[in-house]
Order: C-alpha cells, then structure tokens, then sequence
C-alpha cells in the first residue's frame, strides 16, 4: 500500500479533527447532593437560598426550623450551625424566612430576613455546630427584602421583591437605600388564580461589576450600572423569554454566562451576555429539579436548591395542589 502524501495526511487529520468539534457535547450530569429530608417529600424543609464559603463549603437556611445549615460536598450531611430566630411583628409571631445571603471580606454572614425586611449577620466566629451562633440585626427598612448580593466596596445590595426597589446598606450596616429600581408588574399564572408579582429576585454582579436582576414576574433578567453618585442607572433588558417563567436565583459561572432557576418550569437556563439562551436542564415533577430557585457555583460545579413550591411544571401528573412525585426539598449538583 503507497504512503498517504503528506498533504493529503494534513487534510484528512483537519477534517478530523472538524468533525470531532462538531460532535455535540455530553449534556450536564444534574445529580441529588443531599436529600433534607428523606423521611418525607412535604415541605418540613423550605431552603430557598444558599451559598459557599471560601472553600467551596455551603451554607443555607431552613425556613422551617430557622436553622442555618452547613453541608461539606465532600460530605454532604447538613450540620446546624446558626440559628434565625422568629419576632413578634404586629402583633404576630413571624418567622424569619432566611433569603438570600452572602459572606463578606471578614467572613461573617450576612442573611435577609424576608419576613423582617432586614438584613441579619452571624458573626463567623459564631457558626459554630457545637453552639450555633443567634442572627442579630445587620441592616434594616428593606420591605420585601429577598436577594442579596455584596459588591466590590463591600457593600451590601438588597432585592426588594414586588417593589422592584434595590437597595444599598453599607458596609457596616444600617438603614437600606433605595439606589434602583424595576418598574412593577403583575401576572396571573396559567391556573388563573394564582398572581405573581415580584420583579426584583435574585441578584449577581457580573465580571465588570453591573448589577443583574432576575425578574420573575415578567421571565426576564435586567442589567443596572452604577451611576457616579453611587445610584443604578436605569434598568436594560439583557433578556425576556418564555424560558426563563420563574427567574429567581441567578449565579454567573467562569466563562461569564449567567445560569437562572427557572422555578415555574422545573429548569435551568444558561444567558449569554448578547442575551441568547441555552437550557441547561429541566424535568417534570419527578425530579431532579423539583421548583429550583437559587444557584451557586463552587469552580465549575453549580449547586441549586428544589424550593419545591406544587406549582406549573412541579405538579403531580393530574394535580393541582401536590408535588410529591419527586424527593422534595434536596440540593442538586450540575456538572458539565
């Protein structure tokens, strides 16, 4: 048999190699971390939020018990390590509905009380499982407050829910400031009762520094710069998709692409910075995604917690009121 020339050789080694690169990827494996309850597929455990520490170890709060919980990936037993205590608010007992939260330079962690309109920190020397450190009063006069984000200034930026404000709290506390805002709106969701509202969700702070806000009444992600005077310009529309019902959590990931929970529909979206958008995975009601609604990422791995609301795309088949087919209130791991 004649030897290939070697031209030839190079051409039929590039031709290879251009159809290896057209070969579609392997889709990302979604696999369960940790069930929070294993006993039960009823909401005894309502995590909305997490977060990670430095070394990569995560931290959410049970809205439920109030406790804050510590789950090592590498180990992923949850551990009591902090506590949200409920206040009488108007006369009524309220719990504190942990939402987002984020650690700052110091290491201490800073959680919004959605059902206070604050802010509370744990100290770090306080997350402690052999005596989980009490939340005290960070921040305040945030209505609606949910997501959370800190900047680079180590300031602290608050979501205001049904209000589209965003807020802005110091680094050392305080009273919130209105500094941007999403204008209202209002839908009424496909079961025809149901109104949802809030536009201003969850938040992430891109590679330059610009303010993104998921808005989950409209499906739509927002970009807001900062202005001189410290304030957010005016909101521009990164993207507005029937993808992306239910934005609520949103996490960049290291390549720059902005990956959103969208909660009504079972899913995870990936938003590129023109706006085009890719779905990263989504399911029925059997899971794994079971009404996702935040997203953290530790190097190229996303976490994300199953809210597990019995709503859309998360309920039972023939249901209107249940979503028991899958595991209920557990944290996902994505990898690609």
């Amino acid at each position: 048999m004649k030897p290939i020339a070697p031209t030839l050789a190079a051409a039929l080694l590039a031709l290879s190699l251009t159809g290896c690169a057209m070969l579609p990827s392997a889709p990302p494996k979604v696999s369960v971390l940790v069930d929070l309850d294993p006993a039960s597929t009823d909401r005894t455990v309502i995590v909305e939020n997490l977060t990670a520490d430095r070394t990569g170890v995560l931290f959410m709060p049970d809205r439920v018990s109030g406790n804050l919980l510590r789950i090592d990936p590498r180990d992923p037993r949850p551990v009591v390590v902090g506590r949200l205590e409920p206040r009488v608010v108007n006369g009524q007992n309220t719990p504190a509905n942990g939402g987002g939260l984020a650690f700052d330079a110091q290491g201490d962690l800073l959680i919004v009380a959605a059902g206070f309109g604050e802010v509370l920190r744990i100290r770090a020397a306080d997350l402690d499982p052999a005596r989980p450190g009490v939340a005290q009063t960070f921040a305040t006069g945030m209505p609606g407050a949910n997501g959370l984000v800190i900047d680079r200034q180590g300031q602290v930026l608050v979501s205001g829910g049904a209000s589209g404000t965003v807020f802005r709290v110091a680094r050392e506390g305080g009273v919130g400031q209105a500094i941007g805002q999403i204008e209202r709106f209002s839908r009424t969701l496909p079961d025809g009762r149901t109104q949802q509202a809030i536009v201003a969700n969850g938040l992430a702070l891109d590679a330059a520094g610009v303010l993104h806000v998921a808005d989950t009444a409209r499906g739509a992600v927002w970009k807001l710069a900062a202005l001189p005077d410290g304030r957010l310009g005016p909101p521009a529309l990164l993207a507005r998709d029937p993808m992306l019902e239910g934005a609520d959590g949103i996490a960049f990931d290291r390549r720059g692409d902005l990956w959103v929970a969208a909660n009504e529909l079972n899913a995870v979206v990936r938003v590129r910075s023109d706006g085009s958008l890719a779905e990263v995975a989504r399911n029925g009601a059997g899971g794994p995604l079971e009404f996702p609604s935040a997203v953290v990422f530790v190097g190229d791995a996303a976490y994300v917690t199953n809210f597990d609301v019995p709503r859309r795309a998360n309920l039972d088949a023939g249901s209107t009121t249940t979503a028991r087919e899958g595991i209920g209130a557990s944290v996902l791991r994505i990898q690609r």
